[in-house]
């Protein structure tokens, strides 16, 4: 008769834990913006935050507020809970990364910049050095599903294939 019991028991572990799934589903998405003091700043993306530089300062307009920060006191400004296929911190704004089922393209690499990339085990695939005018493309046609990684200079963006 202990059938019954195990039973119970998976029933009454799957109603604690349905709970706590459904919760990591909600994530609010946002613009956070992480201060040199270790204080984190937060902004819903359903507000509309509009970012811009000026004068050594960071400024966040959103629908109903408008501050700012000096660059200076700023590590760095991310997004949570927003899902892409491309996770990055790029130091420049005119970089443009773009993942497509069969691979990534950079456009706008410095000259001379090289750009490798990693297959999921850690294996280097590919290098090309950019010649500042055209895009720099990799192919994942025919290979496995996994995390590829793309490095450049100090930045390495994290490629998702499914």
């Amino acid at each position: 008769m202990r059938t019954p019991s195990i039973l119970s028991a998976i029933i009454c572990a799957a109603s604690v834990l349905m709970p706590v799934m459904a919760y990591a589903d909600e994530v609010t998405q946002r613009l956070v913006v992480w201060q040199k003091s270790g204080e984190k700043v937060y902004f819903d993306l359903a507000e509309e935050p509009r970012t811009s530089f000026s004068g050594g300062l960071l400024i966040i307009k959103t629908n109903t507020v408008e501050t700012s920060y000096q660059r200076s006191n700023i590590v760095r400004f991310t997004y949570e809970g927003v899902h892409t296929g491309v996770v990055s911190e790029a130091a420049t704004r005119e970089l443009t990364v773009t993942q497509t089922d069969n691979g990534i393209t950079l456009k706008n690499v410095k000259k001379g910049t090289i750009v490798r990339m990693y297959d999921p085990a850690g294996g280097l695939i590919d290098t090309r050095t950019s010649n500042g005018t055209s895009p720099i493309q990799f192919s994942l046609t025919g290979r496995p599903a996994g995390v590829y990684l793309v490095n450049m200079n100090d930045q390495t963006f994290k490629i998702l294939k499914r």
